[in-house]
């Protein structure tokens, strides 16, 4: 396969894998890449493309540090939960098929991913959403006024949580937390 179809038909793979990243669209989303954010999405499509296939020996570790510097440094957005690892994985394997040889192959795995919005085009309308860094001081308050705590009481020294997954044997335990601070009073004078 030339270098040219590769690219061609990696190219549909990335799109496909880059329009199911959920960081990548939220990034986009909540205004991380600023205003041209999907411009940005959009060249990170033809950018991902050209650096797999024109680079003889890439592999998923490069991969993901390559996604992780363009999410910190274009979306300012750092991604915990390892999804760079997934997404730059399932790449990986796609273009190591399509180098064996195996595009039939790749074209059904791509038909078989759970249908989404391409929402990496030109033109396409994102629920662009600016944050607010600015902070009303009076809203501060109230919200501050609004919320209660508890005071806790001698039975809750050690409580018991539930994990969320069903049918689990592990139980946690969450212990107090000594704040490493003690309240000094100063002394009244009469």
């Amino acid at each position: 396969m030339s270098t040219k179809a590769l690219q061609g038909v990696f190219r549909v793979v990335v799109e496909n894998v880059l329009n199911r990243w959920t960081a990548l669209r939220l990034a986009v989303e909540h205004g991380m890449g600023g205003p041209l954010g999907l411009n940005t999405a959009i060249e990170l499509i033809e950018y991902i493309t050209s650096y797999c296939t024109e680079n003889k020996h890439v592999d998923a570790i490069d991969l993901r540090e390559v996604l992780e510097e363009i999410m910190d440094q274009e979306f300012e957005t750092i991604c915990e939960d390892d999804s760079t690892q997934e997404v730059s994985a399932v790449l990986i394997k796609h273009l190591k098929m399509l180098k064996e040889g195996k595009e039939e192959e790749v074209r059904a795995e791509i038909d078989l991913m759970v249908p989404c919005e391409m929402w990496i085009k030109s033109g396409s309308k994102i629920k662009y959403q600016q944050m607010d860094d600015s902070s009303d001081s009076d809203e501060d308050t109230n919200e501050q006024e609004d919320m209660e705590v508890e005071p806790a009481s001698a039975d809750d020294v050690c409580t018991e949580v539930n994990p969320s997954t069903c049918g689990s044997s592990t139980k946690f335990i969450e212990e107090p937390i000594d704040p490493g601070w003690t309240q000094v009073r100063g002394r009244r004078r009469r």
